[in-house]
């Protein structure tokens, strides 16, 4: 293929040239890519190895942490302090647990055998079968005396129940009083403090005195809460729920405290199952009480175990201590989290089960923070990430400029291609007509002088016509280089325009067209006259070729905002509006021009903005597809601008 079809397919240039750049762009791109994977999988590795570390290390630590604490249960002191934290220690005997208040009840078994009942026999056959109240008043009053405080208590509450039932409020009041002041002296019901609190409340409410019911009854509820007394389960639930549901304000009973007296009575059934013969017992263990986890750690023998009961918080202070800069969780054998929050699916984590490590957990170690961890991407990324952006930009912006370049180097080729066919038809046309009329001439087929006379007449036409042509291509070419010099003087515009284009009419192009010229008096300025001839010139012709079926051309001459304007106005094929400014560029050709098949080199229009720009002056045209162009030059009739602008074009002259 030559050189020359070549330029005619820039489509075949467009695809040489994507193979040329593209090909290489892909294969450098789909390496990088491939180096980008291999170091985004050797991050994750590293990533891996590292939550991997933590998660050992954490095993360690939290192993260790529970083994000291196991060591730590027989040494006083030794424990951690917390709201949700109990130390217990069990023995033949019963339960201790220190601080003493934070269990709400014991296990069963545990507490002080009831008072005896014999006492208060003859007491409770006066109340109960005789009917005599004074007479068991008396009773109860003589062993309320009794230095065994058991009797005392049992008789100061058979007393006040006594009067109450007799109608004597006042002084059952004052024997529930006296039987609140002996603390855990024991009675049927519990403690004596308890038991007398609460009968005077329920009292109080009997007597519609409620306000004071309400506040008794409030103050016993958070005692109760506050571990005051050492009850065994049944009884603190009798007394809690009796209240709650009394009182129309109540405070809620701590649900922490309620889960460790649930533990301890668990660990309570394990001691109780250990063999006397001497077995040890020693464990840690994560449990659910409710919905409280709870953490157990004991060890010890049937003689004595000693154990601690914590909760969450216990739990959260030990894995502060371990100072891991990740994200734990730890969830006990069902799944269930004790700590922290489960991480997301995607999330990258490292997985210690309790069965491999010994820990009533398991652990799950994942990063504080994974889109920081993300950003801390290795040198290497950034750097290859970074040459790839920077090829793939110096190739998309040099591909993109040697691509326009070439483009535009086609486009000028081709526009200038299509300039020298049309400039070579344009002379072709009066050079043959000049030839055959010479060759006409030569050889004497025109005998006549009428004749010869009109032969002689044509041929001046022709060679006025190439010369307006040569003299167009030459001025375009001093205009286009700043060459041209304009030579102003005073003009009137109407004569001017009737004048060129009766010039015009005689011209064969002109023939069937009627050119009518209007024009207002008295419009001149000061103008080029060759110049602004040419351009009128041009307009017409342009008129003549592209007025279709339409023979009618209008020039008028008129005043436009106190400037001078002339106007060329046809009714042919008109120019899209997208073309209307594009059509004054050089070479530049409308749509409907080309279709039309009328001959131009694409010079004539940008020879007229040409020349009215040397007059500071604007030419603009006014059109629609199919209904004709109206191309209007507007000129300055002020002399001072006049010669600004002659000042301003080089003193050349025409030939230079």
């Amino acid at each position: 293929m030559s050189s020359r079809e070549w330029l005619r397919r820039p489509g075949h240039l467009l695809v040489a040239f994507l193979v040329v750049t593209l090909l290489p762009a892909c294969a450098l791109g789909v390496l990088g890519w491939q180096l980008f994977q291999q170091d985004v999988a050797l991050e994750a590795r590293h990533a891996q190895d590292r939550l991997e570390r933590a998660a050992d290390l954490a095993v360690a630590a939290l192993d260790l942490a529970l083994d000291r604490l196991q060591d730590a249960l027989t040494v006083a002191g030794g424990l951690p302090r917390g709201q949700d934290v109990v130390r217990v220690t069990f023995a033949p005997g019963g339960v201790s647990a220190t601080p003493a208040d934070r269990l709400l009840y014991y296990p069963p078994g545990t507490l002080p055998a009831p008072v005896p009942t014999q006492p208060f026999i003859q007491g409770e056959t006066l109340e109960f079968n005789g009917r005599v109240p004074g007479a068991a008043v008396a009773v109860y009053q003589q062993l309320a005396k009794s230095r065994d405080a058991a009797v005392r208590a049992g008789a100061l509450l058979r007393l006040a129940r006594t009067l109450r039932n007799s109608g004597r409020p006042d002084e059952a009041l004052a024997a529930y009083g006296q039987l609140a002041l002996m603390g855990t002296a024991p009675v049927a019901a519990g403690p004596a403090e308890l038991v007398a609190r609460r009968a005077r409340g329920e009292m109080l409410f009997a007597l519609g005195r409620r306000d004071e019911g309400e506040a008794e009854g409030a103050a016993l509820l958070a005692d109760l809460g506050g571990g005051r007394w050492r009850l065994d389960r049944s009884t603190f639930e009798f007394h809690a729920n009796a209240l709650s549901s009394r009182l129309r304000k109540t405070g809620a009973i701590p649900a922490d405290a309620v889960a460790l007296s649930a533990a301890v009575a668990m660990l309570w059934e394990r001691y109780r199952a250990l063999d006397t013969a001497g077995d040890v017992s020693a464990g840690r263990e994560s449990i659910w009480i409710g919905d409280r986890p709870i953490l157990l750690v004991w060890k010890g023998t049937a003689s004595v175990m000693n154990a601690l009961v914590a909760g969450r918080g216990c739990v959260e202070s030990l894995t502060r201590a371990l100072s891991v800069p990740l994200k734990m969780t730890l969830a006990d054998a069902e799944g269930r989290v004790v700590l922290g929050a489960p991480p997301p699916g995607t999330a990258v984590v490292a997985v210690r089960p309790s069965a491999d490590t010994g820990l009533p957990w398991t652990i799950k170690v994942a990063f504080v923070d994974p889109g920081s961890e993300r950003g801390r991407a290795s040198t290497r990324r950034f750097l290859l990430v970074a040459g790839l952006a920077m090829l793939a930009l110096f190739v998309a912006g040099g591909g993109t400029l040697v691509w326009r370049a070439t483009a535009r180097e086609l486009a000028v080729a081709q526009l200038q291609s299509d300039f020298v066919s049309a400039v070579s038809h344009e002379f072709r046309t009066p050079l043959t007509s000049l030839r055959h009329l010479t060759e006409l001439l030569e050889d004497g087929v025109v005998t006549t002088e009428a004749a010869r006379a009109q032969y002689y007449a044509l041929l001046s036409q022709e060679t006025r016509r190439l010369h307006r042509l040569v003299d167009a291509l030459l001025n375009f070419a001093r205009m286009e280089a700043g060459r041209y010099r304009f030579r102003f003087e005073r003009a009137d515009l109407g004569q001017l325009a009737a004048d060129i284009v009766e010039e015009f009419k005689r011209e064969t192009l002109a023939d069937g067209f009627v050119i009518d010229v209007q024009s207002e008096p008295g419009v001149a300025c000061e103008i080029d006259r060759e110049s602004i001839a040419l351009a009128m010139w041009n307009l017409l012709e342009n008129a003549v070729k592209y007025s279709g079926q339409c023979r009618m051309i209008r020039v008028v001459v008129h005043r436009r905002d106190r400037r001078a304007a002339i106007s060329v106005r046809d009714g042919g094929l008109g120019v899209a509006p997208r073309e209307q400014k594009a059509i004054f560029e050089k070479f530049v050709r409308g749509d409907s021009a080309r279709a039309s098949d009328a001959k131009g080199a694409g010079l004539g229009l940008a020879l007229v903005r040409r020349i009215v720009e040397g007059h500071r002056g604007t030419v603009d045209v006014e059109s629609e597809p199919g209904k004709g162009s109206t191309f209007t030059i507007v000129l300055t009739t002020d002399r001072n601008q006049d010669s600004g602008a002659r000042n301003q074009v080089p003193e050349t002259s025409p030939d230079s």
